[in-house]
C-alpha cells in the first residue's frame, strides 16, 4: 500500500499542475463552464430579438466547441490520474486507514506547495523576515468571553489564508493577555473553543441544532428567524441593513465551515458529532463527476429520520395508511414554526410564529390523496432536508471547501467523515497510548530507560480501567474521548505526563491545550486510582500552566 499511497500523491501533484495550466478551479471544474452559463444567459436574452438568428447559431457552435474541449481536457485528466479516479469513484476498494493516510499526505502536499515547508515555525520565520505585513493578518487577540465573535471578526477576511499557521493570544476577563508560547497547543485550544461556542447558542440564535440522538445539523429556520427579527425591528426587506444582517449570518455559517476544515487540515480532533444526512452532503461535493455545493444530494424519507424522528414516523404512517388519506385534510403545503430570539438591534419575540409555504406553486389547493401521497412525501423530504436549509448548508460547505478540497472528502462516506472529525469510536489502545507518551519534569526517563515508579503505577491502573474510564481519561487530557485515526503517534501535541508535586492529597490536573497530564507523585496504587478516577469522571482539576 505504501507504493499506492506515494503514486496517488504524485498523481494529485500532477493534477494540480494540470489544473493550473488548464485554468481548472480547486473543485475540479474547468472555468469555461462559467463561460458556458453566461453564453446560455445571453442566448436566452436575445431569443426575442429580430435579426439575431445567425448570431445565436454562432454562439451555439462556440458553446459546443467549448464543451468538446472541456470533455477532452477532463478525459486527459482522468487518463493521467487513474488511481485518483479509483479514490473518486470507487473509494471503498481501498481500506479506510489507507485513505486516511492519503488524506494526510494530500494536506502535507498542499502545505508544502503553499508555504514551501510543512513546518509552521519555519513558515513564521520566513514571513517575519519577508512578509511582515501579511504575517500580521494571521495574529489575533481573542477574549475568552467572546471567542467566536473575536475569531470571526479577525479571521473571516483571511479566506483560504486560514490554512496557514495562526498565532493566538488569549485575553482574560481583566483584559490581560495570557502569557504562553504556541507550540501547537494554543492553536488547538483556540479551535476547540471556537467549535464549542459555535455549536452552542450564540446571541440567542442557535446556528446548529440537535436531533433526538444529539447529532448536529444547520438550523433550518435560522435565516427565516433572522429575517423575522429584522421585520420586527421595522427594517424594510431588501434594505442595505436588512441584506447585510442576513449576509452576516451566512458568513458566520461559512466561517464555521472553515473552522471545521481547519481542524481537519491540522489533524485536530473535536468532540462534535453531525447528523449523517448533513455529512452525506460533504461527501457529495467533490470529484470530477460530482455536482458543486449540495446539488448532488437527493433527499429521501430514510434521511428524514436523522432530522426529525416524529416527522419521519408520521410520513411513514401516511405512506402505509390503508384508509382514505384525504380524511387527514392535508395539502401540498408546509408550516414552519419560527422561534425568533434576542439579537442585537432587534426586539425579542414573545411567542413562536407560524409560516405556511406551498411545496410547489398552487400546492395549497391540491389535496393529498392515496394516489399522490408518495409525491407529497417526496416533496416534504426535499423541503425539510434540502430547500429549507439550503442557504445555511451552502454557506457551511463553501467555508469547508475553502480549506479542504471537496475531492478529498469524496474519498469517504458520511460515517467515515465523522471519524475524521472526532476520531475513531473504537476502544482506547492503552499500549499504543503508552508507547507514544512523552514525560517531563521528575518523570523524564533517565539514561537507564526505566519509567518512574509513579508512572509504572499509573499505567497499571489505566490498563485495569473500563473502556468508559479509558475514554474519560483521554477526554480529560485531550478534550476529546477518542483516539486519533492513525493511533496516538499522530496526536498533536503529543500526550504528555509531568510531575504535579509530592502532595498525594492533590488531584491530577491537565492542560488540554498541550495534551498534558500533571500527575502528583503518588506512591500507593489505590490512592492513585481513586484520585485519577475522581478527576476523569468529574472533569475536575483543570488548570492552565
Amino acid at each position: 500500500m505504501d507504493r499506492f499511497i506515494s503514486a496517488v500523491v504524485q498523481e494529485e501533484e500532477e493534477k494540480h499542475k494540470i489544473q493550473e495550466s488548464y485554468d481548472v478551479d480547486p473543485e475540479g471544474r474547468f472555468d469555461d463552464a462559467a463561460d458556458d452559463e453566461s453564453m446560455e444567459e445571453e442566448e436566452e436574452a436575445h431569443d426575442d430579438l429580430i435579426g439575431t438568428q445567425r448570431t445565436q447559431q454562432v454562439r451555439r457552435i462556440e458553446r459546443l466547441r467549448r464543451q468538446q474541449r472541456k470533455v477532452s481536457r477532463r478525459k486527459y485528466l482522468e487518463s493521467v490520474t487513474p488511481r485518483l479516479e479509483i479514490l473518486q469513484n470507487m473509494p471503498f476498494f481501498i481500506p479506510f486507514a489507507t485513505r486516511v493516510q492519503i488524506f494526510r499526505q494530500f494536506v502535507l502536499l498542499d502545505q508544502v506547495r503553499r508555504r514551501g515547508t510543512a513546518d509552521p515555525d519555519l513558515w513564521r520565520f520566513s514571513m517575519m523576515h519577508n512578509h511582515r505585513s501579511e504575517m500580521g493578518k494571521h495574529k489575533a487577540k481573542v477574549h475568552r468571553e467572546s471567542i467566536f465573535d473575536d475569531a470571526f471578526n479577525q479571521f473571516y477576511q483571511l479566506g483560504e489564508g486560514l490554512k496557514e499557521p495562526i498565532q493566538i493570544s488569549f485575553v482574560d476577563k481583566f483584559d490581560t493577555v495570557e502569557e504562553g508560547i504556541d507550540g501547537g497547543g494554543v492553536t488547538k485550544e483556540f479551535l476547540t473553543s471556537v467549535t464549542s461556542e459555535a455549536f452552542n447558542s450564540m446571541n440567542g440564535l442557535d446556528m446548529f441544532i440537535e436531533n433526538d440522538q444529539h447529532l448536529l445539523y444547520p438550523n433550518p429556520t435560522a435565516v427565516d428567524e433572522r429575517k423575522e427579527l429584522l421585520t420586527q425591528a421595522s427594517e424594510p426587506e431588501g434594505s442595505p441593513c436588512y441584506n447585510e444582517s442576513v449576509r452576516d449570518l451566512l458568513h458566520r455559517f461559512e466561517f464555521i465551515g472553515r473552522i471545521i476544515g481547519k481542524c481537519l487540515y491540522e489533524g485536530i480532533l473535536v468532540d462534535i458529532h453531525f447528523a449523517p444526512f448533513f455529512l452525506l452532503k460533504w461527501a457529495l461535493t467533490g470529484g470530477l463527476n460530482a455536482a458543486t455545493k449540495e446539488s448532488s444530494y437527493r433527499a429521501n424519507l430514510n434521511d428524514l429520520r436523522d432530522l426529525d424522528e416524529q416527522l419521519y414516523q408520521g410520513l411513514l404512517s401516511l405512506k402505509n395508511f390503508v384508509g382514505n388519506v384525504e380524511s387527514f385534510g392535508l395539502s401540498f403545503e408546509v408550516t414552519d414554526i419560527l422561534f425568533p430570539s434576542d439579537h442585537p438591534n432587534t426586539q425579542p419575540s414573545q411567542a413562536p410564529i407560524a409560516r405556511t409555504r406551498e411545496l410547489y406553486a398552487g400546492g395549497s389547493a391540491v389535496p393529498v390523496t392515496n394516489s399522490n401521497r408518495l409525491v407529497y412525501i417526496s416533496y416534504m423530504a426535499q423541503y425539510r432536508l434540502s430547500r429549507q436549509p439550503c442557504h445555511q448548508t451552502a454557506a457551511f460547505l463553501k467555508g469547508l471547501a475553502t480549506i479542504i478540497a471537496p475531492g478529498w472528502l469524496s474519498m469517504f462516506n458520511q460515517h467515515e467523515l465523522q471519524t475524521l472529525v472526532s476520531g475513531t469510536a473504537d476502544g482506547i489502545d492503552v499500549t499504543d497510548l503508552r508507547r507514544n507518551t512523552q514525560y517531563s519534569g521528575l518523570y523524564a526517563v533517565g539514561d537507564d530507560g526505566l519509567e518512574h515508579p509513579t508512572i509504572q503505577l499509573f499505567w497499571q491502573t489505566v490498563h485495569a480501567f473500563t473502556d468508559a474510564d479509558k475514554a474519560n481519561l483521554v477526554r480529560f487530557v485531550t478534550s476529546t474521548p477518542r483516539a486519533p485515526l492513525l493511533g496516538f503517534g499522530h496526536l498533536n501535541p503529543k500526550f504528555s505526563i509531568r510531575d504535579g508535586g509530592g502532595d498525594e492529597k492533590r488531584l491530577p490536573t491537565t492542560s488540554t491545550c498541550v495534551n498534558l497530564l500533571k500527575l502528583p507523585m503518588y506512591t500507593d496504587a489505590e490512592v492513585l486510582r481513586e484520585r485519577l478516577l475522581y478527576s476523569v469522571r468529574a472533569g475536575a482539576g483543570f488548570d492552565l500552566s
